[in-house]
C-alpha cells in the first residue's frame, strides 16, 4: 500500500463557503478508482499552531498514486478548489503494509 498525508492550512481570509466547497470537492475524489481509502477532517484545535486540516489517503501503490493524481477530476479540484483555498501544505508519503488484526 501507498499512503499520502496531505495537511494543509488555509491562505488568509478564505470564507467559510469556499473552505466547504473544498471539503466536498475532496470528498468527490473518492470517484477516482486509484483512490482505496480517503480520512479527513479539520483539526480539532487544541493546540495552537496546528495546521487547519488533514486528508489521509491510501493508494494499491506509488503507480495508482500517480494515475490519481494525472486524473481529469483530481486536476479539476486542484484547479478549483486546492489553489483557491491552500495557504500552505506538508505532504507526506509512504509505503506502508496494512496490519491483521
Amino acid at each position: 500500500m501507498f499512503r499520502q498525508v496531505v495537511s494543509v492550512r488555509w491562505a488568509e481570509g478564505v470564507s467559510s463557503e469556499a473552505r466547504q466547497a473544498y471539503r466536498d470537492a475532496l470528498d468527490g475524489l473518492r470517484a477516482i478508482p486509484e483512490l482505496l481509502a480517503l480520512t479527513c477532517g479539520d483539526d480539532a484545535g487544541h493546540f495552537e499552531g496546528n495546521f487547519d486540516f488533514v486528508a489521509v489517503m491510501d493508494f494499491a501503490d506509488f503507480d495508482a498514486a500517480r494515475r490519481y493524481v494525472a486524473h481529469p477530476l483530481h486536476q479539476a479540484y486542484i484547479r478549483d478548489h486546492a489553489s483557491q483555498v491552500i495557504g500552505e501544505r506538508v505532504i507526506v508519503q509512504h509505503d506502508w503494509v496494512a496490519s491483521a488484526s
